[in-house]
């Protein structure tokens, strides 16, 4: 409410104030560790002060909205898990495939090394065997030289058929050849069916993964629709220990803050603030009205008409009714009660949505914050503030009622102080 002349120009029954009802039933604690995780970009996610994100709240539909979150917060957390012991079952998978298949390339390769040595030997044989064939050699003798495994235990006999050469030696090698060859081939079976198994493992894995991956991305959007609900009833709850939900603390708190950046002599804190909003408009709900998440009213705030009756000033129409819907005269409007002109003198945009509203939460109590500042300095004081709010209604009775409410909110609520 502002004045003109030094008289009333607006003001909002008390009596219809929102009061906190001493005797309803406790509400389960805020959990802050809620707000642990990152916030998604969303659009329709309220973007609240990171300063207040401890300040406790409470309602029903918070509650609510807070199981609901931590549900599928859980749910998303175990999809992950799940999908992060796919992963490392495939890593490790792949850790004993590589050996694997080395030792496989390397039992083939020493196959074709002693493949080649086989070769040779067996050429060696049976040239032997052809020129002890020639020589007048025993048939069956040369047949038993070339299919021996073994040395003949006659030795005399055979090297009577080869000529008095090493064919016991070239036979035992042949035999040592082949054995290695077997063991080798083993071993390359061995890592074969092992890559094999491992390869299958893989391919259930992937699937198994898709599956997982789904089941996250999933749990994800569920996350993410629920963390929107979840802020939004945050926002909208009741801050513990006063009668105004969080988005109304939010913009006091940020105001205070603008204003306290652009003129540090001003003091301005959020509670001075809110002490105006709460004779004002109720914190934005006279009427019946309600706050969404954006700091708008659910309806239009608007005082009686300014026309001298109701001990009010006679203001003119100065807005031609563009916010106050009446051509003839002026009327408070918004949560602030700001007179048309004055708010086309102090208009904000305090949410930096790019519109400025009266009837905005956020761009009427910056303006407020505005309005104060240009009036006294030193708010964060009694004396400085009775100035200030005399100047928002030159009464006495107004000032200490607001400076009451101001410094009660004050007592009430753990707010970090303004950043210096």
């Amino acid at each position: 409410m502002l004045t003109v002349l030094g008289l009333s120009v607006g003001a909002v029954p008390e009596a219809s104030a929102n009061r906190a009802d001493p005797g309803a039933p406790a509400r389960p604690a805020f959990d802050p560790s809620l707000l642990a995780a990152p916030s998604p970009e969303l659009p329709d996610l309220p973007k609240v002060s990171i300063e207040l994100a401890q300040v406790p709240v409470s309602s029903p539909v918070f509650d609510r909205a807070a199981a609901a979150y931590a549900e599928v917060s859980n749910q998303q957390s175990t999809a992950r898990d799940a999908r992060l012991a796919i992963d490392q079952a495939r890593t490790t998978e792949s850790v004993y495939g590589r050996p694997l298949n080395a030792s496989r390339v390397a039992a083939l390769a020493r196959i074709a090394g002693l493949t080649e040595r086989l070769d040779d030997i067996e050429r060696a044989i049976a040239d032997m065997a052809v020129q002890a064939f020639v020589s007048g050699g025993n048939t069956a003798r040369v047949a038993q030289a070339l299919t021996s495994e073994t040395p003949s235990i006659n030795e005399t006999d055979q090297r009577a058929v080869l000529g008095q050469l090493s064919m016991d030696v070239l036979l035992a090698e042949r035999a040592a050849y082949r054995e290695r060859i077997a063991s080798a081939r083993a071993r390359a079976d061995e890592a074969s069916d092992g890559l094999a198994a491992v390869s299958s493992a893989g391919h259930a894995a992937l699937e198994q993964r898709f599956d997982a991956l789904r089941a996250e991305v999933s749990s994800g959007q569920q996350v993410a629709s629920e963390r929107v609900t979840y802020e939004q009833a945050r926002v909208l709850a009741t801050v513990d220990g006063v009668e105004f939900p969080l988005v109304a603390l939010d913009a006091y708190y940020r105001a205070a803050e603008s204003e306290g950046a652009a003129r540090p002599g001003c003091g301005v804190e959020w509670w001075g603030v809110a002490g105006i909003a709460k004779v004002e408009g109720r914190h934005g709900t006279y009427g019946g009205a309600t706050l969404s998440p954006n700091g708008d009213t659910s309806r239009r705030i608007i005082g009686i008409q300014l026309n001298g009756t109701n001990t009010t000033a006679v203001i003119p129409d100065t807005d031609n009714g563009a916010f106050d819907g009446d051509a003839a005269y002026d009327r408070a409007i918004g949560p602030m009660q700001f007179i048309p002109s004055t708010w086309r003198a102090y208009e904000a945009d305090g949410n930096e949505d790019g519109v400025m509203s009266p009837f905005n939460m956020y761009d009427a109590t910056l303006a407020a914050a505005n309005y104060l500042c240009t009036a006294s300095s030193g708010l964060s004081a009694d004396r400085g503030l009775r100035a200030a709010y005399f100047s928002y209604n030159h009464s006495v009775e107004y000032v200490e009622n607001v400076l009451g409410h101001a410094r009660g909110y004050q007592r009430r609520v753990d707010v970090p102080e303004r950043r210096d």
